[in-house]
C-alpha cells in the first residue's frame, strides 16, 4: 500500500506559486508515495479564520502537509505526522498592538508549539522562526521551494545597453520600488512593473521620470515571456522570506540585482550584483555595472546557471522525501 500525503493549503486566490510550488514536489516524489491536495473552505480575513477552524474536515492521509499561509490550521491536526511549511513571518513586521498579538499567536507561537516538524523557505526564515518562538531548534529544517516548471529558456535575447528593460517583480512596501526609482533616475531605460501599482508608487515613478510599463494578473506564460523580454531583473527587497524572482531570473540566463540581505544574498548563490536595499546610490552603482560591463554580465549568467541547479524540482522533492521518511519511521 502507497504511503499518502495530504498537503493542505489555503484557499485559492490570485497568488498561487506556493501551491504550484507543491505541485512540483508532489510530482518529483518516488512511487512509493500518492498525494492530494485540499483547500481550506474560506480566505484569511478574521471570521474566515474562525470559519476554517470550525467547518475544515481533513481527508484521510498517512502524512499531512500543511504549505504555508494558514498556520493555524495546524490546531486541527496531531503532532506525530503533520508537517507545517512556513514561508517568512511578513506578518510580525507591522507595528505592535493587539492584530500583531493575535496573528503572533495563531500564525507561529501555536502552530509552532503544537507540531513536531516546522519547514522554513530559507535558514533566514528559520533562524526567525527559533527566535520569536524559543521552540527548539531540531525540530525546524530549512527545505526551499522548487523553480517552476514553467520557467524556461525559449529565446535568448541580446542585452539592449541604449535602453535595457528592467524587470521588477513585486509591488508591496518591501518590494522597494520607491529606492529603485530614485536609483533609475536619468538612466536611460524601461522600467516593467508586475503587480498593481498604487496612486502612491506612481506619483513617486513619475516624479523621478521614470520610462514605466505596469501589467498584472499575467498567467505562468506572460510571466515566463517578460523574463524573456526582460534584460535584467531587480529584486532590490528589503525582505523576503526567500526570493524566488531570483532563481526564476538566473534560470531565465538574465543578470540579477537583489538585496544583500539574508535571504536573498543566500538565495542567490552570489551571482548576482548585491546591493544595498536602503542606499539608491549602491543600487544604482550595481545596475549601471550590469549595463555597462559586458564581461560582468556573462559572468552572472554563467554562475546563475549553475546556481539554479540545486533548485531543479527532482533535487528539491528528493530532501522532502527524507523528511517524508523520517516521520513514517518515528511514527512507527
Amino acid at each position: 500500500m502507497k504511503t499518502k500525503i495530504l498537503f493542505v493549503e489555503r484557499k485559492f486566490n490570485d497568488y498561487v506559486s506556493i501551491e504550484k510550488a507543491f505541485r512540483e514536489i508532489a510530482g518529483g516524489l518516488s512511487d512509493k508515495y500518492e498525494t492530494e491536495f485540499q483547500q481550506v473552505l474560506y480566505g484569511n480575513h478574521l471570521f474566515d479564520t474562525l470559519k476554517n477552524l470550525l467547518f475544515f474536515r481533513k481527508k484521510k492521509a498517512h502524512i499531512y502537509h500543511i504549505t504555508g499561509h494558514i498556520h493555524y490550521i495546524a490546531l486541527l491536526f496531531s503532532s506525530r505526522n503533520t508537517i507545517l511549511s512556513i514561508m517568512d513571518v511578513r506578518f510580525l513586521y507591522i507595528p505592535k498592538g493587539l492584530r500583531r498579538y493575535f496573528l503572533k499567536k495563531l500564525y507561529l507561537d501555536l502552530p509552532v508549539k503544537r507540531l513536531k516538524y516546522i519547514t522554513a523557505i530559507s535558514e533566514h526564515t528559520r533562524k526567525e522562526i527559533i527566535n520569536y518562538t524559543n521552540c527548539d531548534e531540531s525540530k525546524v529544517y530549512t527545505l526551499e521551494l522548487p523553480l517552476l516548471k514553467h520557467i524556461f529558456v525559449e529565446n535568448i535575447k541580446e542585452f539592449n545597453t541604449e535602453k535595457p528593460v528592467i524587470l521588477q517583480i513585486g509591488t508591496m512596501p518591501n518590494k522597494n520600488i520607491p529606492n529603485l526609482a530614485r536609483a533609475l533616475r536619468g538612466i536611460e531605460c524601461k522600467l516593467k512593473i508586475i503587480g498593481r501599482l498604487d496612486g502612491s508608487l506612481i506619483s513617486i515613478l513619475e516624479e523621478n521620470q521614470i520610462d514605466f510599463e505596469n501589467v498584472f494578473g499575467l498567467d505562468d506564460e506572460q510571466i515566463r515571456k517578460e523574463y524573456e523580454d526582460a534584460d535584467l531583473i531587480s529584486f532590490c527587497s528589503t525582505y523576503e522570506g526567500f526570493g524566488l524572482p531570483i532563481i526564476e531570473a538566473q534560470a531565465m540566463r538574465k543578470p540579477v540585482i537583489t538585496s544583500n540581505l539574508s535571504p536573498m544574498k543566500e538565495t542567490s548563490g552570489g551571482a548576482a550584483f548585491l546591493a544595498d536595499p536602503n542606499d539608491v546610490s549602491n543600487i544604482r552603482e550595481g545596475i549601471l555595472k550590469i549595463i555597462n560591463d559586458e564581461d560582468y554580465r556573462k559572468k552572472l549568467e554563467k554562475s546563475g546557471l549553475e546556481n539554479v541547479e540545486k533548485f531543479k524540482p527532482q533535487t528539491v522533492a528528493n530532501l522532502y522525501e527524507k523528511l517524508y521518511e523520517k516521520i513514517l519511521n518515528e511514527c512507527n
